[in-house]
Parts: C-alpha cells; sequence; structure tokens
C-alpha cells in the first residue's frame, strides 16, 4: 500500500509539474482543400480553436483585439502564398472567416493567377503556425475541376509544395493513393504525443514478446474498425470527447500498471470513480464538462474492469480486450485527418488502406524503439531499480493522462 500511496503522490505532483507546458506540447495540426479551376487558386483552411490562441505570440496578433478569427484570417494572409509557373499569385480577396465546427476555425483564401500556355506548375507555401510550434503539420489536399485530386504534408522543414502534373495524372492509380496516404498515417502518428505516451503505457503492462503481441493486436484491431468507419463517414464523433477518453486510456493503463502489481487496482477503481463522480455532478448542476453518459459510462467500466483485474495474472487475461476498446478510441483521433481533408472518391480503399498502413508502421517503430529502451533499462538495473523506473514511468504517464482528461473534457486544452 506504501508503493500504491507514493506513485499516487508522484502521480499528482506531475500534474503540477505538467500543467504549464501541455499546451505546448499537444498535437498542432491543420487542414486545407485547395480547387484550382483555370487561373483561379481558392482554399478553405481549418485548425483547432485552441492551436489558434498560439498566434498570441506573435506582436501582429497581439495587436489585433478583434477575436481569434481576425487573427487567423490575417495569419494566414501573411503567411500563405501561391506561385503559378514561378511568378507570384495576387489575392483576389483577404482572407475571409466561415462557419465552423465547435471547437474549430475555418477560413477562405482566394488567389488569381495569370494565365499561361502549355505547362502550368502550381506552387503553394504555407509558413503558417510554425513561429509558434515548430512540430506544427499541415495537410493539403488540390482538386482540379477535372475531379483529379492529390494530397501533399506540410512541416517546419517542408513548407512548399508543388503540384506535380504526374501526382494528379497518377492521382487515380491504386499504388499512388495507398503510397500518399501511408505518409500521411506515418506523419500522424509520429505527430501524436498522446498516442506514443499510450504505447508506452501499454508496453510497461509486460515485456513478454508473446503478451505484447497479444496487446498490439487488440490495439490495431480496435483503432482499425473505428478508423474506417468515421473516415467513410459512417460514424461521427465528437472530437473533443474523443480526445479528453485517450487522455483518460493513457491514466488509466498507466495505473493499472502499478496497481496490478501491488494488488492494488480496486482502491485505484475507487479513487477514479471519485473523480469521475465529481465531473458528473458538475456536469448535472452546471452543464460543463464531459457529458452525463460519458462520465456514467466511464464509472462502470473503471469498476467493472479494475474489479476484475485484482492481481496480475487476472489483469494478464483480461488486457487484450482492454487495449481492444481503448483501440477503438484512439481510432476516432487517428480518423480526425481523414475527415478534415477527405478521401478521395475516386480511390477511397486504397486511400483508407494507405492511411492505415502508414498508422501501423508507425506504430512498429515506435513499439520497437520503446522495447530497446526497456530492454536496455532492464539490462542495466537490474532487480528494484529497474522496477522503480517503470513505476515512476507509469505514475508521469498517469499524471500527463489525467491532466489531458480533465483539461481537454473543459476545453481548457
Amino acid at each position: 500500500m506504501s508503493q500504491f500511496k507514493a506513485s499516487m503522490s508522484g502521480c499528482i505532483l506531475f500534474l503540477l509539474l505538467i500543467s504549464p507546458m501541455s499546451h505546448a506540447h499537444n498535437r498542432s495540426q491543420s487542414f486545407s482543400v485547395w480547387s484550382i479551376d483555370g487561373p483561379a487558386v481558392s482554399g478553405v483552411f481549418t485548425i483547432k480553436t485552441r492551436e489558434v490562441t498560439r498566434l498570441f505570440a506573435l506582436k501582429s496578433a497581439q495587436s489585433t483585439l478583434q477575436g481569434l478569427p481576425k487573427i487567423l484570417t490575417n495569419h494566414l494572409q501573411e503567411t500563405v502564398q501561391v506561385e503559378v509557373n514561378g511568378v507570384l499569385c495576387a489575392s483576389q480577396d483577404r482572407a475571409m472567416s466561415l462557419p465552423a465546427a465547435p471547437g474549430y476555425l475555418r477560413a477562405s483564401l482566394n488567389f488569381q493567377c495569370k494565365a499561361s500556355l502549355g505547362h502550368t506548375a502550381h506552387r503553394l507555401q504555407v509558413d503558417s503556425f510554425f513561429k509558434v510550434a515548430p512540430s506544427h503539420v499541415h495537410y493539403a489536399r488540390f482538386t482540379t475541376n477535372s475531379g483529379a485530386a492529390t494530397e501533399y504534408l506540410f512541416t517546419d522543414a517542408v513548407r512548399q509544395q508543388t503540384l506535380k502534373s504526374s501526382d494528379l495524372a497518377a492521382s487515380h492509380s491504386t499504388y499512388h493513393s495507398v503510397k500518399q496516404y501511408a505518409v500521411m498515417g506515418v506523419a500522424h502518428i509520429f505527430g501524436g504525443l498522446d498516442h506514443i505516451a499510450f504505447l508506452i503505457a501499454l508496453l510497461l503492462l509486460t515485456r513478454r514478446p508473446k503478451d505484447v503481441l497479444w496487446l498490439v493486436s487488440g490495439f490495431t484491431l480496435g483503432h482499425s474498425i473505428t478508423l474506417s468507419l468515421a473516415a467513410v463517414g459512417w460514424i461521427t464523433p465528437d472530437n473533443r470527447t474523443v480526445e479528453a477518453l485517450i487522455g483518460f486510456s493513457i491514466a488509466l493503463v498507466a495505473a493499472e500498471n502499478i496497481g496490478s502489481k501491488i494488488e492494488s487496482n480496486r482502491v485505484i477503481a475507487l479513487c477514479f470513480s471519485l473523480g469521475l463522480l465529481i465531473m458528473l455532478m458538475v456536469s448535472l448542476l452546471w452543464g460543463i464538462g464531459p457529458a452525463t453518459l460519458t462520465s456514467a459510462g466511464l464509472i462502470l467500466f473503471t469498476l467493472s474492469y479494475l474489479h476484475q483485474a485484482s492481481d496480475d495474472r487476472a489483469a494478464r487475461s483480461l488486457r487484450p480486450m482492454l487495449t481492444l476498446a481503448f483501440g477503438l478510441i484512439h481510432g476516432f483521433g487517428f480518423a480526425q485527418v481523414l475527415t478534415e481533408i477527405g478521401l478521395p472518391s475516386t480511390a477511397l480503399w486504397p486511400a483508407l488502406l494507405g492511411f492505415n498502413l502508414g498508422v501501423e508502421i508507425g506504430q512498429l517503430v515506435i513499439v520497437g524503439i520503446i522495447g530497446l529502451v526497456a530492454y536496455s533499462i532492464s539490462q542495466c538495473l537490474v532487480g528494484r531499480n529497474s522496477r522503480r523506473v517503470f513505476d515512476t514511468t507509469s505514475a508521469v504517464l498517469c499524471g500527463w493522462g489525467l491532466y489531458w482528461f480533465v483539461a481537454r473534457s473543459y476545453g481548457v486544452i
């Protein structure tokens, strides 16, 4: 019990330490969809509202008192350019705000390019948000009036992309769609600190290759199902709830890693349920935070699962189902990119396959790196010393997951 108290104290302490920096390390990404119709080039830029608050660090945003939509449009006007055959296109109108889903901001950009005979090469330059978030990733999709479409990825190191006629010509090919979306899938999982944190928490549960295979397989099956369902539009999840639940999954798995070793999972279940009950009461009284059914469902899930996983042996048999359940939640998070930029109607399933493949490739690389680090620690530190490192890591992940869960539930980050 003393080890449990020490781990929970470490978890609470870490919550206090990470709260000022968690916003800076949250996933930063944006999306745009561009259409080309002769000399006219127009785009719609979409980003989470909380990401726009990063722009307060810029002097140009500090002097703006007209709200986040105006800050975003001014920033895009200064940081997005289109060229045709090396000639800068004129901005037809200033960037304009558009209606957006809750928690998001959208803006339109319109450019008029000089018409040219023969081969036309379009180049898009996106400098948006990289100055305030170097890890920012931008996903852009180009379509033409002929129906051809292709996708490009922008990072701090790659801020310019040239629309190649060969890419448009190959946009209907299966190989091209699989390849392009696989690259996007790899970039997406490597840019998601929360998904990486969950994988670390998952692998801390066991280091036996057979058990790791079962855990990763359950997670893969779960996120593949919901990724596909959300990407094709059959299910439309609430993004804020999904992101909060991803944080909860990290916290629960990390806490269970400690609790199962010292047979304190039932105590952990009561602690988690008490916190969830408080959030439930806040939701009922003031109408803020996670939905009532979400909190109630999490209480039932936590109590039933951790009650059954009373010791390490019982927990081991239940973990594949746990990772399957949490994989379903993470799949909705993976699908966010595809739902924002859309899937090509002419190559829907190849694109979906490619994105899934990219996520799996990235996941396997991350699992391999974590496994090597864990093995090195276990070889260098034997017995209780290595156990202390793994328990401390679990406490850190628990604190981070709890912070993400609560802060995302109330729209703080």
